[in-house]
């Protein structure tokens, strides 16, 4: 008398995978059990089987056909069905201990095992964690009423990436996970989104169920302090600064680096010592030049007495270097008087006053250089942080403190400023270029980290301090005004930033992120999930060691391999898998699987996800729309799932050709529209 229940044997064990001849009365693919009609040898389905003192749980992969075969000596008279063989292929995934579902194998069915259709309850324990907070993800596929969950922790603690051809719903699967945090209270929740098309602004408007549970912040796409996106350029470490710039490793990269710190440690109130001192400096090339003019005494006596003046008014100002103005003025006197350079005089200079005026301008240079010292520019005593996010203008790097350098280590290499002409060429164009002025011109204001790491983490960079100096406080202020309670939402929409700096600014606010993680005690007091949208721009591949994108690729796998220590949890979605870096896929602890048909693509998520889910990546090509695979750590097994239904979903939605040309009314608006678009992109105000 058959089992009650069983469908099948074991025929075959190997590795994780195990092939079951079904019984012929399971031939037609139901079988009745105990709790009623059961699907047999479906794809994507589950079955038991007993191995020792626990059962082994296998999702089919495969089933099949073929001709039983009858001994020749044995004429047996067969339906066609009946001459038909039934079998199917299923990668084991876990095993149940004393009720309860457990990833992984401790032991192997033996051959001949009975097999049993996974009952209702099984699968609903295998897809509902126990004891641990769980999201809604969707439906299975083969189960319609079973609901599909993940391990909220093990999802957000190992990382997720959501992957799939252009248009299979990776989008709405990224809205369908925050939906599933939103279904639980957490107040204290953060999410940080980099939008690079400019899709999820509408998902969270605030005339949504969205936008009322959450406080959520919309940043861009405009750019600029006061209008919507801008990333301080000084929050740039030194690696920032030297991928930002281009600057080579040979000379332009030390020269730079010190010219930053020079820029970083010179307190504002000393920059007008140094723009006196740069003046000096000036005024001597003017004197050496004129040492061959015919009217030179009167013209340099002229300029030593400008000298002078400026000197008295430095040494009666008291400031951190009037020691050295002093000295100065004392060595000026003493040359004026030796030399016997007087006002009246319209003759060249003779030798003795050309000896020592080049005598009074070597102590001048010695003494301008300890001045810049006690001013902490170019002092080879003082090591200020290259990495320290203090404010320095832009534009004095560029117009003093790089020359400025230039000009002293010109001292020891008269080569430097041809060396250095390209970087400074550079920087002058990039300062030039307005489409990067939300980064170079944005001004000094009250705590600028602290402010934009308030704004990062959902609290108030205003501080509710009315009329606040923060550059973007207006924008701000509009959009909280109706904010309650919830998780935060801050959403950089990065869909108007050049192609060529979006590296540097998603690398610099992962970076901001992480460092602010990593400073953070208690460790992951207050953990934050990254969402990158189309994360192959800017993570991608490297490609060679100097290659573009190295620098964000570096910061997002160093998130992706320690982040989860400090709370930081990366949540990627690309169209392209196989051009993103390897490292920070193979770090995904979950995957969802939208329809994949490039063969790279397969290939990468096949060398980065679990042996016994990798059959299960053959049906990525033939997915249909708002399905998916996961596997990973988020869920007891491998599942194919049917994604939940969302209300307001991401502006990613296929546009409708043909109703659109159809439309004769669009055409006549057409000419508005360009307008209106060429305005915009001009930067230009509409009436």
């Amino acid at each position: 008398m058959p089992e009650v229940g069983v469908i099948g044997r074991v025929t075959s064990v190997q590795s994780t995978t195990i092939r079951v001849a079904l019984d012929i009365g399971a031939k037609g693919f139901t079988k009745v059990g105990p709790d009623g009609l059961h699907t047999v040898g479906v794809v994507n389905s589950y079955v038991t089987v007993p191995a020792g003192a626990h059962r082994v749980v296998a999702i089919v992969t495969g089933v099949y056909i073929s001709r039983r075969v009858d001994r020749a000596d044995v004429p047996v008279v067969r339906s066609e069905d009946d001459q038909s063989a039934y079998e199917l292929e299923a990668a084991v995934v876990g095993r149940f201990e004393s009720g309860a579902f457990k990833s992984g194998l401790t032991g192997y069915p033996p051959l001949h095992a009975p097999v049993h259709s996974a009952t209702p309850n099984e699968v609903k324990s295998i897809f509902l964690p126990r004891d641990v907070p769980a999201l809604r993800l969707g439906t299975s596929t083969v189960a319609a009423d079973q609901d599909v969950h993940l391990d909220a922790n093990l999802l957000l603690g190992h990382h997720c990436a959501v992957v799939g051809s252009t248009g299979s719903g990776k989008s709405c699967t990224v809205m369908a996970i925050i939906d599933g945090l939103l279904d639980r209270p957490i107040p204290n929740g953060h999410i940080v989104i980099f939008d690079v098309n400019g899709e999820y602004a509408q998902s969270f408007h605030r005339d949504t169920a969205r936008g009322r549970a959450t406080r959520t912040v919309v940043l861009g796409p405009s750019l600029g302090a006061t209008d919507g996106l801008f990333l301080p350029h000084w929050f740039m470490n030194n690696e920032e600064n030297l991928a930002l710039f281009r600057a080579g490793e040979g000379v332009q990269a030390p020269v730079l680096q010190r010219s930053v710190a020079d820029a970083r440690a010179t307190k504002s109130e000393g920059r007008s010592d140094v723009n006196r001192l740069l003046a000096v400096r000036s005024v001597i090339t003017i004197i050496e030049g004129l040492y061959s003019d015919k009217q030179a005494e009167l013209r340099v006596c002229q300029q030593l007495a400008a000298l002078e003046a400026l000197f008295e008014a430095q040494v009666d100002d008291c400031g951190p270097c009037s020691d050295q103005w002093a000295v100065m003025l004392e060595l000026l006197r003493e040359t004026v008087r030796d030399a016997k350079i007087r006002p009246e005089q319209w003759t060249p200079l003779n030798a003795q006053q050309i000896v020592a005026l080049n005598s009074l301008f070597d102590g001048l240079r010695a003494q301008i250089s300890e001045a810049l010292g006690a001013l902490s520019v170019g002092s080879a005593q003082t090591s200020p942080d290259f990495d320290a996010p203090v404010y320095y203008s832009l534009q004095e790097l560029c117009d003093f403190f790089l020359p400025n350098r230039v000009t002293m280590e010109q001292a020891g290499d008269n080569r430097i400023a041809a060396y250095v002409a390209t970087l400074q060429m550079r920087l002058s164009r990039l300062l030039a270029d307005g489409r990067y002025d939300f980064m170079t011109r944005v001004e000094n204001h009250h705590d600028p980290l602290g402010s934009y790491l308030r704004l990062l983490m959902g609290a108030d960079p205003t501080q509710d301090i009315e009329g606040s100096l923060w550059p973007a406080a207006k924008l701000y202020e509009q959009q909280a005004a109706e904010h309650t309670t919830g998780l935060s939402v801050t959403i950089f929409d990065l869909s108007l930033v050049a192609s060529d700096v979006l590296e540097n600014v998603t690398a610099l606010l992962g970076r901001i992120l992480f460092d602010f993680a990593v400073r953070s005690d208690p460790r992951a007091e207050h953990p934050v999930l990254l969402v990158l949208e189309e994360a192959h721009r800017f993570i991608p591949a490297r490609s060679d060691s100097y290659g573009a994108g190295n620098r964000s690729t570096s910061v997002f796998e160093r998130i992706a391999k320690e982040g989860r220590k400090f709370g930081l949890s990366l949540l990627l979605a690309s169209q392209r898998p196989s051009e993103l870096s390897e490292t920070v896929v193979a770090q995904c602890g979950t995957v969802i699987a939208h329809r994949l048909t490039h063969e790279a693509d397969q290939n990468l998520l096949r060398h980065a996800t679990s042996l016994s889910s990798r059959s299960l990546l053959d049906q990525l090509p033939g997915l249909a729309q708002q399905h998916a695979l996961v596997t990973g750590v988020s869920t007891g097994v491998p599942a194919a799932v049917r994604i939940r239904d969302i209300r307001d979903a991401p502006k990613s939605n296929d546009p409708d050709f043909m109703s659109t040309w159809a439309d004769s009314k669009k055409l006549d608006e057409l000419p508005a529209h360009i307008d209106r678009v060429v305005q915009r992109w001009l930067g230009q105000h509409q009436g």
